[in-house]
């Protein structure tokens, strides 16, 4: 994933790799699982039995479940995260093409991590949602109010429409990507969606928002000449 690593790196000593390698593998099972059935309806005896090893094993990992959702929420989404918002600088001030670069990004992390948009769908979003409260103590909200100024900026320049708000932004970049990556199952039985690729929807969604972001008069002044 560009030159920006998510999962940490095992370490050399052949005792501790092994090691880590088996709680790599039990977060990796725990995480699809949780994405495919839900959490509350996940146990650990199915966890253990994807990954091939004892439950009381996990249990050695994670004493509780409240510390492996912790683990999968720092070492899994949070890293997601942080490749995502890696764009958004201080010396970044071109709105549009910090909005292709997190469009990109979304697609490029769901594409290494395809159970995150039905993870997000099931344990964020959806009322009830067991890691809702847990991710909502840990957005970035200084790269939110970054990407902000940078799309108010770019207001105040005239390059960016002026009726768009900078605070519902994200949100709807987040909507047009997540929600269609969550639902990738249906759309391959609708005969006129079945094979849609992941670059087909990034092309679309930068499209559609470069359309929206571009200053109406702009565009006026283009078709006139």
């Amino acid at each position: 994933m560009s030159s920006y690593t998510i999962k940490n790196p095992a370490s050399g000593h052949t005792s501790e790799k092994a090691d880590h390698n088996t709680r790599e593998q039990l977060l990796d099972a725990a995480t699809a699982l949780f994405a495919e059935r839900g959490i509350a309806t996940t146990t650990v005896a199915q966890i253990a039995a994807r990954v091939g090893v004892t439950s009381a094993m996990i249990h050695y990992y994670f004493k509780t479940r409240d510390h492996l959702l912790d683990a999968i929420i720092e070492e899994r989404i949070i890293r997601s995260n942080v490749f995502v918002w890696h764009s958004i600088t201080e010396s970044e001030d071109d709105p549009l093409t910090l909005v292709r670069s997190l469009v990109s990004r979304i697609i490029q992390v769901c594409d290494e991590m395809p159970w995150l948009p039905p993870l997000w769908i099931r344990e964020i979003v959806s009322d009830g949602g067991l890691m809702r409260e847990k991710i909502l103590r840990r957005i970035p909200t200084g790269k939110h109010k970054k990407f902000g100024k940078c799309i108010t900026l770019g207001q105040k320049q005239g390059v960016v429409n002026p009726d768009i708000d900078p605070r519902l932004l994200f949100m709807s970049i987040i909507g047009l990507t997540m929600l269609p990556l969550a639902t990738v199952k249906i759309w391959n039985r609708v005969p006129t969606l079945a094979g849609l690729k992941k670059d087909a929807l990034a092309r679309h969604v930068i499209a559609l928002l470069m359309h929206g972001l571009a200053n109406p008069s702009l565009g006026d002044k283009t078709n006139s000449g």
